[in-house]
């Protein structure tokens, strides 16, 4: 899974016993170890307090401590811990609600066998991951929330950006990683990397999914039918 003999260590969060049992037999299956789960965000905080985990799995919409707030509290405990959040249909809101928790990567339910292990890979690396489901999600949320003032504000914003770094910036938006943009551009991934701290700074963001809520607004996204 990474260049590293120690394998990521992973708490699952959710209410549903079944996807806590298929998700540890799935990290297993690619070499992560899960060091706890919770069925809530109340027990989540318990776990993360126990083990320090690498990576926490959680599920956005829980009873007791849904999953923004138990985020909240965890990354105050375990600052070095990436939370990847786990939404599904009808969970917009509390999805924009995890990037303000401060939620490092973003997955569809419907694709985390799919997607899970790359999403830990970018995460694990320092980056942001957003799988195109819930891109999507975030996105609709965004134009459902955004007003005439915000559409303008990020227009003004996009025109600062150098025609490369709007090209960076779409393929965000679309859900691409780090080195899907990098094939699809022909530049390294590091290249890459400079390029998003640089449309990081025009924007006035600190967070891959706000740039991708940025270029929605401004009517770069793309099309979610």
């Amino acid at each position: 899974m990474t260049s590293s003999d120690i394998p990521v260590r992973v708490v699952i969060v959710d209410d549903d016993p079944f996807v806590r049992r298929s998700l540890t037999r799935l990290l297993g299956s690619f070499g992560a170890a899960v060091v706890g789960d919770a069925a809530d965000g109340s027990l989540a905080i318990e776990a993360v307090r126990a083990h320090h985990p690498d990576v926490v799995l959680m599920d956005v919409s829980m009873p007791v401590l849904g999953g923004p707030e138990a985020t909240v509290e965890i990354l105050r405990l375990a600052p070095s811990s990436r939370v990847i959040a786990m939404t599904s249909l009808g969970t917009e809101r509390a999805l924009t609600s995890m990037i303000a928790a401060g939620a490092r990567g973003f997955l569809h339910k419907e694709r985390l066998f799919d997607e899970l292990e790359q999403a830990i890979e970018v995460v694990m690396a320092g980056d942001g991951f957003a799988s195109p489901r819930a891109t999507a999600q975030l996105m609709r949320r965004a134009a459902d929330d955004s007003t005439d003032s915000d559409r303008q504000r990020a227009r003004e914003r996009f025109a600062t950006l150098t025609e490369r770094e709007r090209e960076v910036a779409v393929l965000v938006a679309q859900g691409a990683s780090n080195p899907a943009i990098a094939e699809r551009l022909y530049i390294g991934v590091t290249t890459v990397k400079n390029h998003l701290a640089q449309i990081h700074a025009k924007f006035g963001v600190a967070q891959r999914s706000h740039v991708t809520v940025i270029v929605d607004r401004a009517g770069h996204g793309p099309d979610l039918g």
